[in-house]
Parts: structure tokens; C-alpha cells; sequence
């Protein structure tokens, strides 16, 4: 009986150690299932590393992207609940944030969305987040604060056509 005993408490700590690895492991079959155009089984793939070890951003940064350009409203869910529980843990990820913020933009979610692309691009400057920013910001009627993000891509790339776009269509 001892002998089972430590057998068990061996496989159960080896399995405990080796969670980055196995998390990994489906996120390498996910993506082949991806390329296999099986979005769906690769959905469940991601979904399953993440349950396996929730702070992958691989896997949380996969199953949400491809979540949300989905047209399934509870797969663009699931996606917010993942990324939201991964940001509590690890809140200065911009990638994962970003991800978030085109879910929240998805399913309509403007002020989210525009709370989450404004935060990446106060932290980074990355003209796509001030773009996003802006295009949600014009989406909840705020055309001049749409117009500052706007500006603020272009200082940060001059010739961002997106955002010099949404200042031609948005008019003070």
C-alpha cells in the first residue's frame, strides 16, 4: 500500500510539474489543428491548455483571437471570461489586453473596448491601440476624443492610413 502511495503521489507531482509542458503541448495541436481549417476542435485544444495551466498566454492569447473572429457570441464570451481571468493575473499584458479589447469591440462592447485600447496605448504608444481607441471612442459618439487618438497614431506613424482615415470621415 506504501509503495501505491508514493506511485501516486509521484504521478500526481510529476503531472503538477510538467503542466507548462503539457499546456504546450495542446497549444502545438491546436494550432495544427488550425491549419487544418478544424477551428472548432483547435478552439477546444486551446480551451483545454488553458485549463491545464491558465497563465500560458500562448494558449490564452490563441483561443482568444480566434474566439473572437468567430461569429459565435458564446465562443467571443468564453474569450472575455479567459482573458479577463488571465489579466487579473498578469494585468500589464498588452497582448492579451489587446485581444480582449477586439472581443469587447465584437460583441459591441464599445466603452470596454475603448477603456482597453486606450490603456495599451497609453503603456506602449502602438498606433493600431490609439486607431482602436479612436474608432471606439467614435463608435460612443466622442468625435473629438476619436480625433485626439487619431492624431496621436499619426504622430506615432505618420502615414497610419486607418487612423488618417477615421480623421477624414469624422469631421470636428
Amino acid at each position: 500500500m506504501r509503495r501505491f502511495a508514493l506511485a501516486v503521489t509521484g504521478v500526481a507531482l510529476s503531472a503538477w510539474l510538467l503542466r507548462p509542458q503539457l499546456a504546450d503541448a495542446l497549444v502545438v495541436r491546436g494550432d495544427g489543428l488550425l491549419y487544418a481549417s478544424r477551428m472548432q476542435a483547435a478552439l477546444r485544444a486551446y480551451g483545454r491548455a488553458i485549463a491545464i495551466d491558465g497563465d500560458d498566454a500562448g494558449a490564452v492569447d490563441r483561443y482568444s483571437f480566434f474566439a473572437s473572429t468567430t461569429r459565435d457570441r458564446r465562443a467571443m464570451a468564453q474569450a472575455m471570461a479567459v482573458t479577463s481571468a488571465f489579466l487579473a493575473r498578469h494585468p500589464d499584458d498588452v497582448a492579451i489586453r489587446f485581444d480582449r479589447a477586439m472581443a469587447e469591440r465584437r460583441l459591441g462592447w464599445e466603452g470596454n473596448a475603448l477603456v482597453d485600447f486606450a490603456t495599451i496605448a497609453m503603456r506602449t504608444g502602438d498606433a493600431r491601440a490609439w486607431t482602436f481607441a479612436g474608432y471606439a471612442a467614435a463608435a460612443l459618439g466622442c468625435r473629438a476624443l476619436a480625433r485626439s487618438y487619431w492624431r496621436f497614431a499619426i504622430e506615432r506613424e505618420a502615414h497610419f492610413p486607418a487612423a488618417s482615415d477615421g480623421l477624414r470621415r469624422v469631421r470636428p
